[in-house]
């Protein structure tokens, strides 16, 4: 049920494929409007799984199917047509009258009629053939189509299918007969042209055909029943033998026309499949199923006898569950549609308002940089400020010069200066810029001049400078303090040599 319900509301459908099956005890034979034929070998226990598997692989979801019940699972009874009743209701009127030939109850039937051949009826008035079948097992069939996502469109039965396959045989409208072996029975169709007439089955199998213990006997019972058939055709039914009969089995190693030849009036000869424009045999098992499409080839009003089991005893409920299902599906889609609209408005809402504060946010943003773009321009250089800035710059000039000299001190291998060289560079603080700086490596004298933002900076320099053992044990005697003649500064110059005003 879910592949069938999966099939109808993704919409996979094929209603242009035509496909004929057959469910038989052994598996399921299947052929389609083309001519391809194949049988599935399954358990019924397997038979959904199988035929879904097929389904799947083929492409068949959603095509048109004709189920052919085989010869075991029906019944044919010849009765008199009452009057006053409508076509389509002769099936239901007539299958109470088979309550003591049903091993089951009329109402657990279902059944249909097709015409008995006029020629045939012998002065019996005017005969139908009433068809029934158990309703339970036809509806576990359609059940299993429906499962497997397949469209059901009618039921027939084996005779009727074969008996299309009797009128391509019958070139000459004089009749033609066909055997057909199907395992635990065989199955006899005779009729004339398009019209079947007559069919009976064979209680032979063929595994007795081939015990060699019970071969004869077998033999000797299948042309009994056989020429019985051809008998009653004649006698009961009016109609002239068939000169013919064509005979199809799978196993063709069994000479069996040569075997039955000898009992019957008419010729048996295996059928040759050239005849029918075939290249290659059809499988035995699948011959009712490719059959049935033969019909599909004759037009409906050329089809003189036909049935369809799949009546309004099997649809009701089924259709009540569709329409059940249907209404859930458009319920479910329009429930969707309503919240994907709703979702659709709610985002589309969304995204107008975080564009609208985009756009305000831009705005607030192109405003603010107009605001700074006039403000930058409409600023001057301050001369106090490039003033100091020039200060800065001779202030590093300055002392990259005096840092060459030092490296140059230094890479001269001048080891007098570079304890004294390297304790200056130590205790710089911020602040104090030393500007001018004299050793003399013969006397051991020192001399410093620079500049200090405060007075105060320059004692505690000289302070740290004798905590260096580079200059431990000198003292400066010579100290002078001058506010420099640019402002915002003090001057100054210190010696350990007093006598030297300042010089080492």
């Amino acid at each position: 049920m879910v592949r069938g319900l999966i099939a109808k509301i993704t919409g996979r459908s094929n209603h242009r494929q035509r496909v004929f099956v057959e469910v038989r005890p052994d598996g399921i034979a299947w052929a389609t409007a083309d001519g391809d034929t194949g049988f599935i070998g399954c358990s019924p226990a397997r038979r959904e799984q199988e035929l879904g598997v097929a389904v799947d692989e083929k492409g068949w979801a959603g095509a048109r199917v004709t189920l052919v019940l085989p010869l075991d699972q029906y019944q044919v009874f010849q009765l008199e047509r009452p009057e006053g009743i409508e076509e389509s209701e002769l099936g239901d009127a007539l299958k109470w009258k088979l309550k003591e030939f049903l091993d089951f109850s009329p109402s657990e039937a279902v059944s249909d009629v097709f015409p008995f051949p006029q020629d045939a009826t012998r002065g019996r008035g005017d005969l139908v053939n009433l068809v029934a079948a158990r309703k339970s097992l036809v509806r576990e069939l359609v059940e299993l189509v429906d499962a497997c996502g397949l469209d059901l469109v009618s039921i027939t039965i084996a005779e009727l299918a074969l008996s299309h396959l009797v009128a391509r045989l019958d070139e000459s409208q004089r009749g033609a007969a066909l055997v057909h072996m199907r395992g635990r029975y065989g199955q006899m169709v005779v009729g004339k042209g398009s019209t079947l007439y007559l069919s009976r089955r064979l209680d032979v199998s063929v595994d007795d055909l081939h015990d060699a213990s019970q071969q004869e006997n077998a033999v000797q019972s299948l042309a009994l029943e056989m020429q019985r058939s051809l008998d009653y055709y004649e006698s009961q039914l009016g109609q002239v033998p068939p000169t013919k009969i064509r005979f199809v089995t799978r196993d063709t190693s069994l000479p069996l026309s040569s075997m039955l030849g000898a009992y019957l009036a008419s010729s048996v000869e295996a059928l040759d499949w050239a005849d029918l424009g075939v290249d290659d045999p059809i499988d035995n098992r699948c011959l009712a199923a490719w059959s049935a499409r033969l019909a599909a080839t004759v037009p409906l009003a050329d089809r003189y006898q036909q049935i369809n089991l799949y009546t309004e005893a099997l649809r009701p409920k089924k259709e009540r569950l569709q329409a059940v299902t249907a209404v859930a599906i458009v319920g479910l889609a329009l429930l969707g549609l309503a919240v994907a609209a709703g979702f659709v408005r709610y985002e589309h809402t969304r995204m107008n308002d975080q564009l609208a504060s985009q756009q305000n946010q831009i705005e607030r943003l192109e405003q603010s940089v107009a605001e700074l773009t006039q403000e930058a321009e409409s600023r001057q250089p301050d001369p106090q400020l490039e003033a100091a800035l020039t200060r800065v710059n001779d202030t590093l000039a300055r002392r990259q010069k005096l840092l060459a000299q030092v490296e140059g001190l230094i890479s001269a291998d001048t080891t007098g200066f570079a304890d004294p060289l390297a304790a200056l560079a130590r205790q710089v603080p911020a602040g104090l810029w030393l500007t001018r700086i004299r050793l003399n490596a013969q006397n051991g004298n020192v001399g410093l001049d620079g500049r200090a933002q405060a007075g105060k900076l320059v004692p505690s320099y000289l302070e740290a400078l004798g905590e260096e053992p580079a200059f431990q044990g000198k003292t400066f005697g010579a100290f002078r303090l001058e506010r420099s003649e640019q402002g915002g500064g003090i001057e100054f110059r210190v010696a350990t040599d007093a006598s030297a005003g300042g010089e080492p």
